[in-house]
């Protein structure tokens, strides 16, 4: 029952996804890995997701290798393609894009996380109020990324977590220290529920997820049509195609870890509440 709920959630925020425009690199060559992270910035910013969050991932899976030296697409044996592994099967992504195209697999990384992050929210314990602008907040999350397996529970292995693994990427690489959850918290064996509730260490560090204000002009990025909402979180009351412009007229309010902005269209036809990790600003 619970795998048949990760699937569901990970199926019902990748399917709405919207094609991005593209980075398709000729003749099938890697991005530098200059050229990776700031693509990697730029996605992840805007998906509200800390950067040196997905960077870490990127890096930890490919090594930001889109394809392999001959120009056949880099992938696992289990099917996991690209700079962000992800997994193309069952998933309503576009396989094609994902193997060829290193920004739609960028993209479909960070809804992936995003996915994660929404279960880590609902069936996952929780570390203090969720805020996902803290990095230390993503732990149960990254778990989840790799699998929700009893190998990425500190207490029952030996060797370090895909977690920390992440962790130690950060501050190898980017001088990011992450404080990591004392496993004693933690169960022995398997993997935690919702049950628990963690408060949020001591010592913790913020992300750069980007934020909007009331006044800003947006419109949908990364899907085909933006959930309109009678609360933060709250019931469906309509859909916003992509080609709308809104106008945010309240937020952001934090709500079970997604940052929420209540938005109107043009002639105030309709108003109501977005997530916001699928916006854009335009001028």
């Amino acid at each position: 029952m619970f795998k048949r709920l990760i699937s569901f959630l990970l199926v019902f925020l990748i399917s709405l996804s919207v094609f991005s425009i593209g980075y398709c690199q000729e003749g099938n060559k890697n991005l530098s890995r200059k050229e990776a992270e700031k693509l990697i910035e730029e996605i992840a910013r805007k998906r509200g997701v800390p950067s040196v969050i997905l960077k870490s991932i990127a890096k930890t899976e490919s090594s930001f290798q889109q394809f392999n030296k001959d120009g056949t697409t880099y992938a696992s044996r289990g099917g996991n393609i690209g700079i962000m592994q992800v997994q193309g099967r069952n998933s309503g992504l576009n396989l094609e894009k994902l193997k060829k195209d290193p920004q739609y697999n960028i993209e479909a990384g960070a809804d992936v996380l995003l996915a994660k992050w929404r279960l880590a929210n609902e069936k996952l314990p929780s570390i203090g109020n969720m805020d996902p602008n803290i990095l230390e907040h993503w732990y149960f999350a990254l778990w989840a990324y790799n699998g929700l397996l009893e190998r990425n529970n500190p207490n029952f292995t030996k060797k370090s977590t895909y977690q920390d693994n992440i962790y130690k990427v950060a501050n190898r690489e980017y001088s990011q220290k992450i404080s990591t959850i004392d496993k004693k918290l933690l169960p022995s064996r398997g993997v935690p529920r919702n049950t628990l509730k963690l408060k949020t260490p001591k010592t913790f560090h913020k992300g750069d997820i980007l934020k909007y204000e009331v006044g800003n002009k947006v419109k949908a990025d990364g899907k085909k049509f933006l959930l309109l909402l009678d609360a933060p979180y709250g019931k469906e009351i309509g859909r916003i195609d992509q080609n709308t412009t809104l106008t945010i007229i309240e937020g952001p309010t934090l709500k079970k870890g997604f940052y929420f902005y209540k938005v109107k269209n043009k002639d105030g036809s309709k108003i109501g509440w977005v997530f916001g990790n699928w916006l854009k600003k335009v001028e």
